[in-house]
């Protein structure tokens, strides 16, 4: 028995070493490091969650305990920011809420947050998935909103309000199958302005003028 042990304990970190090499690199297994360091994103997904946690202003101290709550992130994390930033209220106690309350709807009766702010510019002509869920809202008192269709909202607020588009231009570039997300992805690429405007303003500054050597009086000094 004491010898079949260490080679069944070999096996054993064997598979274990195989396993890690072999698993997928998705936001659920590797380091978050991408949510807050823009170095970091490797690829539009990673791009597009970097541009919602750098919009919802929340502190990677505030942000990383909770993330492991949040899976998938790209599923949770949009919509748990949004409520935060519209709340006023921590992060931690929505995440919280969330997961006792189950339904997003719920989670923002709970913290105040009205369904208005999600149709904020929204339309009816707007195509699907908005238009069932405009019409929802305009038609009852208390809407029933789905978890899939306040994230579509929630994904198009955010969107019009990092890239600067038209709110009918991103809505309607669903249908030509650019997303929200791309939207989101495509505006984290760009240089922030701080960046790109620190080497335009060292080019435009010039060296201020040196002022001309006058002549003594007098002529030169005798040897």
């Amino acid at each position: 028995m004491s010898r079949v042990s260490p080679w069944l304990l070999g096996l054993g970190f064997l598979a274990l070493a195989i396993g890690a090499m072999v698993m997928p690199l998705s936001s659920d297994v590797v380091p978050y490091a991408f949510l807050f360091d823009r170095t970091e994103v490797k690829n539009d997904q990673q791009r597009f969650l970097y541009a919602v946690v750098e919009d919802s202003g929340v502190s990677k101290d505030e942000l990383q305990p909770l993330l492991p709550k949040l899976r998938p992130l790209e599923k949770q994390l949009p919509v748990a920011l949004f409520i935060a930033k519209e709340s006023g209220k921590p992060l931690a106690q929505v995440v919280e809420l969330r997961k006792s309350e189950r339904f997003w709807l719920d989670v923002m009766n709970k913290t105040g947050v009205k369904p208005a702010v999600l149709f904020e510019g929204v339309q009816g002509k707007f195509p699907e998935p908005y238009k069932a869920a405009w019409i929802e809202y305009r038609m009852k008192f208390r809407p029933e909103l789905s978890d899939e269709q306040i994230r579509e909202l929630v994904l198009l607020q955010i969107a019009q309000r990092v890239s600067g588009q038209p709110m009918e231009e991103i809505a309607r570039g669903t249908t030509k199958g650019k997303t929200p997300e791309m939207v989101l992805a495509k505006a984290a690429k760009k240089p922030s302005p701080d960046a790109s405007a620190a080497p335009l303003k060292a080019s435009q500054t010039s060296p201020p003028p040196t002022k001309p050597r006058t002549k003594k009086k007098g002529g030169v000094r005798a040897r």
